[in-house]
């Protein structure tokens, strides 16, 4: 309980320092033009690492928000909207090694002193946003992004991440023909 509140605290404190890598996913037959309005969805998601972390979570919701705001989608309840967002995140330790080969000691006399190896662990985050058509509770479109979690960021500064995640993930909605 205790290692996924940490995770969901840290979740999206990612982002700042690396790039962000951004899929999406949608049937290109659909017209997208017809999605005017949109809701977030703001109860609990479950499994979604944002539940641990209230903070985070109303920094995605916002960032949601304005991304579209900005596109010219209207915000609007959730019974009246074309679309619904639902945020969801998680966190997976990764680790990444490197073998540098042999290495000479102190006193090279032509043998091998040892390998020379790197280790290095993260936490890495994914945030995915799926859009979903209200009247036939069909997913319409999914963007995801993942990036390695920065523990260093202040207040400030993880809202400016997390905007500019949510940003570059939506920047690809609606989809170009």
């Amino acid at each position: 309980m205790i290692k996924s509140i940490i995770a969901g605290g840290m979740l999206l404190i990612l982002f700042g320092c690396s790039s962000v890598s951004v899929t999406t996913d949608y049937d290109p037959a659909l017209d997208f033009n017809k999605y005017k309005t949109f809701a977030v969805f703001k109860d609990a998601v479950q499994g979604s690492f944002l539940e641990n972390a209230p903070l985070i979570k109303a920094r995605v919701l916002d960032a949601v928000e304005k991304s579209l705001s900005d596109k010219g989608m209207l915000e609007t309840e959730m019974d009246k909207a074309d679309l619904i967002v639902y945020p969801f995140a998680g966190t997976k330790e990764k680790m990444n090694i490197t073998d540098w080969g042999y290495s000479y000691g102190r006193y090279w006399r032509g043998n091998p002193y040892g390998r020379n190896i790197d280790v290095n662990s993260y936490t890495e985050a994914s945030l995915v946003l799926d859009l979903v058509d209200n009247k036939s509770d069909e997913l319409i479109w999914r963007g995801v992004g993942i990036g390695t979690i920065n523990p260093n960021k202040s207040p400030e500064e993880r809202t400016k991440a997390i905007d500019e995640a949510v940003s570059k993930i939506l920047g690809k909605f609606p989809p170009s023909k």
